[in-house]
Parts: C-alpha cells; sequence; structure tokens
C-alpha cells in the first residue's frame, strides 16, 4: 500500500512543494538563495535541484511530522545572464514526486564578476552550496584578487597616480583615497546637508515613538533597516556622495546590504566586519557611519583603530567556531574575541576615539578593527545610521551565520 506521502503527491505535486526566491522577480548577482518548504515526510525521502538537466544538489529530507523548511545558495556567477530554469524534486521512498520549477533572473556584469567567476571555474566550485556558506568555498590566497589598497604602498601611489592621470578622480578625491588605504577609513565632512539631515533625525523621532524593531528608549541597541519604511534613511542608503566614493574604493559600483540606526552609543566589542558580513574576493566591503548629531565626549563614541586593516582576517573555519545558529554567541565570544585582543596587543595597536560634527560620514575599511566604548554619561545620545556595502561583482554572505547577504540590486 503506498504511503499517504506518495498518494499526496499523487493528488496534487506542485502544491505540496513549495520554493521561492528573490531572483524570480529581479535580477540578481552573486549568490541566489533558494527557499523551500516540503511537505511531512517518511523515511527515505530526497529533494534535488535540477538546472538544465543536470543535478546539481541533493539532500535527504528527514522524517518529520509537519513541513519540512530549508534553503540552499547557487552561485549565480556560474550561470548565464539573463534566465534560467531551476526544478526542485522531491521523491518519496516509494517514489511518489513532486516538482517545482522556478526562473532565476541571474545578472552579473563587469571585470569583478568575470574575475569572481574565473576563480569559481578554476576552484571548481560547486553550482549549489549544500550547507551554509564559508570561506573554504573561495580562493582568498589568489594574489590576483588583491584589492588595490590591500596592496604594497608602491602599487597603492601607482593606483592612485592613475586615476588623476586618468581623469577618473579629483585631487581632492584621491587624497581621500590615500588615507584611506593607509589608516583604514576616511571621512568626509558636511556630506550629509542640514536639510536632509533634519529629515534623517524626525524620521528616527518617529521610529523611537512607535517603538519600531521594538526599539526601547534608553537602550543601546540597533533598529534595523529604517531605510524600508523612510525616505530619508533610503535616500542616505543611496547618497550620491558615498555611492562615488565606495565605487572609487571598489572599483565598482556599490551594493547597499543593510542599515543600522542608532539613538545611543552602542558599547559592541572591538570587531572586524570581515567575518560578519563577508566578500569575495577580499576587500570589497566597507562600512558607511553617518552622525546624526555632533558625538559627545563619553557619549559611547564609536573607536577605530588606525591601520588595524593590515591584521589578518579572521573566519569561522580558521579558528574552528561552528555557524551561529538562533543567536546564540557564546562560543564566538569565547574563541573569536579573544583572537582579535591578541591581534590588537600583539600590533600595539591603540584605539581612537571619533567624535564626527553632524553631517559627517565615515567610510571604514571590512576588516578595521572597531568598537563602541563605554556610555560613561547615559543622558547622552549619539545618533547615527550605519549602512554596509559590498562590490557589485562579488560575492556576499555572513560568515559568522553561514547565510548569503541580501543586496540591493539597481534595476
Amino acid at each position: 500500500m503506498r504511503s499517504l506521502f506518495a498518494s499526496l503527491f499523487r493528488r496534487a505535486p506542485a502544491a505540496e512543494l513549495s520554493a521561492w526566491s528573490g531572483a524570480e522577480t529581479a535580477p540578481t548577482s552573486g549568490l541566489i538563495r533558494i527557499d523551500y518548504k516540503a511537505p511531512a515526510a517518511s523515511q527515505g525521502a530526497t529533494l534535488e535541484a535540477i538546472v538544465d538537466g543536470r543535478t546539481v544538489l541533493k539532500r535527504p529530507i528527514a522524517a518529520a511530522e509537519g513541513a519540512v523548511e530549508g534553503w540552499f545558495a547557487v552561485h549565480g556567477h556560474l550561470l548565464p545572464n539573463g534566465d534560467t530554469r531551476l526544478t526542485l524534486r522531491l521523491t518519496g521512498s516509494d517514489g511518489g514526486v513532486a516538482e517545482r520549477a522556478l526562473t532565476l533572473k541571474v545578472r552579473n556584469e563587469g571585470a569583478l564578476a568575470a574575475q569572481v567567476a574565473a576563480s569559481l571555474k578554476a576552484r571548481k566550485a560547486p553550482l549549489a552550496v549544500d550547507g551554509p556558506c564559508d570561506s573554504r568555498h573561495y580562493d582568498y590566497a589568489d594574489p590576483s584578487l588583491k584589492s588595490w589598497f590591500d596592496r604594497t604602498p608602491a602599487e597603492v601611489e601607482a593606483h592612485l597616480a592613475g586615476l588623476t592621470e586618468r581623469g577618473e578622480a579629483t585631487f581632492e578625491e584621491v587624497e581621500v583615497l590615500r588615507v584611506f588605504a593607509d589608516q583604514g577609513y576616511m571621512v568626509l565632512p558636511e556630506a550629509i546637508d542640514p536639510e536632509h539631515l533634519t529629515r534623517l533625525n524626525a524620521a528616527l523621532d518617529d521610529a523611537v515613538e512607535n517603538k519600531v524593531d521594538g526599539y526601547e528608549w534608553g537602550k543601546s541597541q540597533r533598529i534595523h533597516n529604517l531605510h524600508q519604511r523612510y525616505d530619508a534613511v533610503r535616500d542616505l542608503w543611496v547618497h550620491p556622495k558615498v555611492m562615488r566614493m565606495l565605487s572609487l574604493v571598489f572599483e565598482a559600483p556599490a551594493r547597499p546590504c543593510q542599515s543600522l540606526t542608532y539613538v545611543f552609543g552602542s558599547e559592541q566589542e572591538h570587531h572586524q566586519d570581515t567575518i560578519h558580513l563577508t566578500p569575495f574576493p577580499a576587500g570589497r566591503m566597507c562600512g558607511v557611519w553617518t552622525a546624526l548629531e555632533d558625538v559627545q565626549p563619553e557619549s559611547g563614541e564609536l573607536m577605530v583603530f588606525p591601520r588595524s586593516q593590515h591584521l589578518p582576517r579572521v573566519y569561522m573555519a580558521d579558528v574552528g567556531v561552528a555557524k551561529v545558529e538562533n543567536d546564540e554567541w557564546d562560543e564566538f565570544g569565547r574563541v573569536v574575541t579573544p583572537r582579535w585582543t591578541d591581534m590588537i596587543n600583539s600590533a600595539g595597536l591603540a584605539p581612537e576615539p571619533y567624535r564626527p560634527k553632524a553631517g559627517t560620514v565615515l567610510i571604514w575599511h571590512e576588516n578595521l578593527m572597531h568598537a563602541g566604548s563605554p556610555r560613561r554619561d547615559l543622558s547622552k545620545s549619539r545618533r547615527s545610521i550605519v549602512g554596509h556595502y559590498f562590490a557589485g561583482g562579488a560575492i556576499a554572505y555572513y560568515d559568522s551565520s553561514g547565510q548569503p547577504a541580501n543586496l540591493h540590486e539597481e534595476p
């Protein structure tokens, strides 16, 4: 007698397996996430992903009383630009089959995307990532993929001279880029005009009043992705001056990933962003910090460690720490944070407080060590907005959790 599992497939196969991806509705670059929901399965059910008649992923579906949800990622760089049909097939132990077809819109353009595709092919990377995204998937040691600002001082100067000679950057921009390569960050005073600052602060006031993202007054918690709710924050997220400087850093268009808004200082321990917002190739991610007010002493100022971007990059695989699940950071804190502390101490690096005027923008290297200092005066706010940006054409993922990053793609 056939199982209920098989009979369900026979009655309504398409309805019993659902799948979705952001790449179905908008052209997507880099890693493409595929989410699925399978019906309750008997032991021995198998899920396959098929592209051009070839099985690119095959994983068992554990027996469960309820529906089984999961995800995997596809290396979009290994697909042609345009539409690609991907079929998910769920097969029961007794041969019952359900299928769901997705049309993925793929767009990987530019020199960096071509370099990444060539690197993946040389490494014989799989089309589908069956499991968490991880640094071991990629050839970080390839010297040809090193960013211009991570090269020798002579190579940095040659790059900057080339920008000037070709008229691709102004003298002022080149000077700022030189500081970025040396110190690991750049400061753009008065980048945001007063009218925009007024709108941004009004948006933050509204978010606080309405307890958006569960915000509680006086806390150091961050409010996630206000660019999705307020035009003023959205305008900052894609600010022309910021995007211009990032394009000069990346040698590619910048792609925003997320926004984090603070009323008070974060008090976050020193860290590198590399392990959290992880690009391949290295160097293709930057943090952007905008002051919404003049930052005061003892307010929990941001602390930066100049030249710390030259410290080794730390990845989860390097330290043998499992990916973080269910917001459980205990093992990460026991292992990774002490590693960062040892690196700082060995290099003799010291933090410097950052106290900008309202409207100033700070752009930092992905590997720059930074922290939030203690809030010694709890009455003082430190209103600010942080964004993280990847280079268009790069692979973007979160090494600490193993999730692919969600990038804003230009239309």
